[in-house]
């Protein structure tokens, strides 16, 4: 187990660039895979990923009172998708709120792969269709794990609206899920065969 805070503090306060390099090489799939699924254009979402991780070595001397560096990551990431997002949409003069959808990359765990991938393509759907602020919460919570008052201060949300939306996040999926697969199990049901 890797200790990042002890490779961040080396790198803040001793300037050490091997510890940087591990402090990179163990966040940096997740913090692309998070920026993935809050934009729909990979290109972007991996330069955004480099960004935040030039800035993170660039502001070293800054970020020595930084407390959990995977939440200030999250953070940094999240508010270079909402800049890219704003200049996009000036650019194509297309209203924030129509450009904010993401799409998520999911990453099933050794348990999901259990699932069918029709299933997991459901699944996908579903959290496609959650509202913004549901899908971050849901990703942030249950994809990266994260407590709701880490997810909480990513978001600029209280720890309470976090659980809120986590919970609408959860029934919307579950109701969705459900009755898509019903629908599609009622479909494969041959009735000479009954």
């Amino acid at each position: 187990m890797i200790d990042t805070a002890a490779l961040f503090r080396k790198m803040t306060e001793e300037n050490d660039q091997q510890a940087f390099r591990q402090f990179y090489d163990h966040f940096f799939v997740t913090l692309f895979r998070f920026t993935c699924s809050l934009l729909k254009d990979r290109e972007a979402a991996e330069e955004i990923t480099h960004d935040v991780f030039v800035q993170c070595w660039q502001k070293r001397h800054m970020l020595g009172d930084v407390r959990n560096p995977q939440v200030y990551l999250f953070v940094a990431a999240r508010n270079k998708v909402v800049d890219h997002t704003r200049r996009q949409s000036a650019q194509r003069n297309i209203p924030l709120h129509e450009s904010d959808e993401g799409q998520l990359q999911f990453s099933p765990d050794p348990e999901q792969l259990l699932i069918t991938s029709e299933m997991m393509g459901k699944i996908e759907e579903a959290i496609r269709e959650l509202p913004p602020k549901c899908r971050e919460v849901f990703i942030l919570v249950k994809q990266y794990g994260l407590r709701y008052k880490e997810a909480a201060a990513i978001l600029d949300l209280s720890a309470k609206t976090v659980e809120n939306q986590l919970a609408i996040a959860l029934k919307k999926l579950s109701t969705a899920v459900t009755f898509r697969l019903g629908m599609q199990v009622m479909k494969k049901i041959d009735p000479l065969t009954i």
